[in-house]
């Protein structure tokens, strides 16, 4: 935790974008450790105080997710109508709302509603923030600041754990209870906080009257979006897929699994700036993912030769799988943000950023069946799974210079928006 902390004062005194900067570090580390204490207690809230069943609450998520994916899309649209701030705010009121009403659960088609009036939003909140910095943020400080967000929230997480863990010692309903409202404050906060934001840029108003998911027809950044989404499932293979590797095929002892983690929260916190420097361009961007190929592949390598080593020396190879791993989600969510910034078509950042996240959800959906099979099949699952990682990675720079061919005309001023004028 020290070493956690040291790193938090240091951005406090290097924060780019100035008092922008530090408000937005601010609105991070709320809303992180909101959502950390959150997700500490949601589960035993919903079996031991609500009393549903793991399947009824699988199905709850299931169906809020569905959700989600469904309205991604149309409030990117709608950020590019009114400002992703706005956006942004009402996103967090509406989520604070639902945190309010959420310990009044008390069966199955409360948990539902609940659940899915969440799910309206739950996928709109990282594009809006990633906009937003976008939009508060100098070109050149954006990805920066972006990664200290990132690094920053991991501290938020880790602090929100601890809170939550408070509720689960108590493991009562008004114990749980508490944690709730303390999420659905930090919502309160972050409106507050994102409402007095300034920007250096607002929608156009002839944007204001159009209607356009022109993304959708963007090749290249699908193609980016989609390289993006398979390298993120290094988020899947640290909480399911190593530790099921670990319990049920090598003779390491579970309790190996929570240092992992740590090894990985406390790599992730120190270094994630400095896996973003040159991610500003569209070649860096893609080198970045380039090396989140490379180092994932070697993750899954390592992973292979664990089992077949004494205990000792598996535990070492684990660590270094663990240091890959790392550096993977490094440089993945460095150059996806660079990349994501520079590929939308500016005035549609919205619904261009919102697509983007859009693939990273339906990874969260398709990743934990996806590394299951991998576990099962073993060895030969990790090899192929090596493969799509260097193989994604290795794509990127064409993607790149396929998308910089593209950028002339997409960039282009739009006839019928001088029209609209």
């Amino acid at each position: 935790m020290s070493v956690l902390w040291q790193r938090v004062r240091g951005w406090r005194g290097s924060m780019p974008g100035g008092s922008v900067g530090t408000r937005l570090a601010v609105m991070a580390m709320i809303d992180a450790v909101g959502t950390g204490a959150f997700l500490a207690v949601s589960v035993p809230f919903v079996t031991r105080s609500v009393h549903l069943s793991e399947g009824n609450l699988g199905f709850g998520l299931a169906l809020s997710a569905a959700i989600a994916l469904a309205t991604a899309i149309p409030i990117g649209v709608l950020a590019d109508r009114i400002g992703p701030k706005k956006v942004l705010v009402g996103v967090s009121l509406w989520r604070c709302a639902c945190f309010v009403i959420y310990p009044l659960v008390q069966n199955l088609w409360q948990f539902l509603t609940v659940v899915c009036l969440l799910g309206l939003v739950d996928k709109a909140a990282a594009p809006m923030e990633q906009a937003l910095v976008g939009q508060a943020t100098a070109t050149d400080d954006r990805v920066r600041v972006v990664a200290i967000l990132r690094s920053l929230r991991n501290v938020g997480f880790t602090l929100g754990a601890l809170l939550g863990g408070i509720g689960l010692l108590i493991d009562t309903r008004a114990g749980y209870t508490a944690i709730l409202l303390l999420n659905a404050a930090s919502f309160a906060v972050l409106a507050s906080l994102a409402a007095r934001l300034p920007v250096l840029n607002a929608p156009a108003k002839s944007l204001r009257r159009r209607f356009s998911v022109s993304v959708l027809r963007d090749t290249s950044f699908l193609s980016f979006t989609g390289i993006n989404a398979v390298l993120t499932m290094h988020m899947t293979l640290l909480s399911i897929g190593i530790p099921l590797w670990i319990v049920g095929h090598t003779d390491v002892s579970s309790a190996l699994i929570s240092p992992l983690v740590a090894v990985n929260t406390v790599l992730a916190v120190a270094l994630q700036v400095r896996a973003s420097k040159g991610t500003d361009t569209i070649p860096g961007a893609a080198r970045a993912l380039v090396w989140a190929g490379i180092s994932l592949a070697v993750c899954c390598l390592l992973l292979v030769a664990a089992p077949k080593l004494p205990v000792v020396l598996a535990v070492g190879v684990l660590v270094l799988a663990m240091v890959a791993l790392t550096g993977g989600e490094l440089f993945q969510s460095a150059g996806g943000w660079g990349g994501s910034y520079l590929l939308a078509v500016p005035g549609q950042e919205g619904v261009y950023l919102s697509v983007f996240w859009l693939g990273v959800a339906v990874q969260q959906i398709a990743a934990p069946v996806l590394v299951s099979l991998v576990v099962t099949a073993g060895s030969i699952g990790w090899v192929v799974l090596a493969a799509l990682f260097a193989l994604c990675g290795l794509a990127a720079p064409a993607i790149a210079r396929w998308a910089q061919t593209q950028a002339a005309g997409r960039h282009r001023p739009d006839p019928s928006l001088a029209e609209a004028t």
